[in-house]
């Protein structure tokens, strides 16, 4: 018995780390690139950051829906099946985050105005200091 229930916990185990969708990130530099104006940069730019407030909320989502899989696995195992272990969505947000600040990079090498920054995502900012 106790073989049986080890096997099984194994075997849920290595089906498991199969859930979820496999990243599909973006290059940082694509063909091209060095061809786009001021202007298509800033689009460019803003799409990628829009693309990238959908993922963040994907992986909140996801990670919620791990949450209450796993903690339903402890007692019935079948929700484990349903778990995305392979955190896509946070893959491609860095992947975008990467490609903006190349893009950034760019545009303010091309004199662009007005001057780009980036926001540093919430995950990435540091501690508020203390005097």
């Amino acid at each position: 018995m106790k073989q049986l229930f080890v096997l099984a916990l194994l075997s849920i185990s290595l089906l498991s780390a199969c859930g979820g969708r496999t990243p599909d990130p973006v290059a940082e530099v694509q063909p091209g690139d060095s061809a786009l104006t001021c202007a298509q940069l800033r689009s460019d730019i803003t799409a990628n950051t829009r693309a990238i407030e959908g993922l963040v909320k994907e992986q909140e989502t996801k990670t919620a829906q791990n949450i209450v899989a796993g903690t339903a696995g402890a007692f019935l195992l079948v929700p484990w099946f349903f778990m995305d272990m392979k955190g896509a969505a946070g893959d491609e947000a860095r992947a975008y985050q990467r490609r903006n600040e190349a893009l950034v990079s760019r545009y303010n090498g091309m004199d662009c105005k007005p001057e780009m920054k980036l926001a540093k995502p919430a995950a990435q900012k540091p501690a508020a200091q203390t005097e």
